[in-house]
């Protein structure tokens, strides 16, 4: 096994590891609200969010725009919280559950 493949295989367990430790750590969670932000809301790349977790809490979250572009999200989908030390930070589930809405 020549130096490229090993890198690789290490680089795709890395990938693996590191989503499982971040499955694990998450919160599912369901979004609430999109809190307005005012005129910042076209200037920051982030937007907050209500997020209602499975154990019926209900936190603020910040949300960045490439995830919300990514995930087309809205109010009512299910996306995956991460406690992180800037406070909670939204990210999308791989395996999404519940009702497809069609669209």
């Amino acid at each position: 096994m020549d130096l490229e493949q090993v890198t690789i295989i290490f680089l795709v367990l890395v990938f693996i590891a590191a989503e499982l430790y971040r499955s694990v750590r998450a919160h599912r969670g369901v979004i609430v609200s999109f809190q307005d932000q005012g005129p910042l809301s076209a200037i920051l790349p982030v937007q907050a969010v209500s997020v209602r977790l499975q154990d019926g809490h209900e936190v603020t979250a910040q949300l960045n725009g490439c995830t919300a572009c990514l995930g087309r999200l809205k109010v009512g989908d299910e996306v995956r919280v991460s406690n992180c030390s800037d406070g909670y930070v939204v990210d999308l589930p791989w395996i999404r559950k519940g009702t497809c809405s069609g669209s």
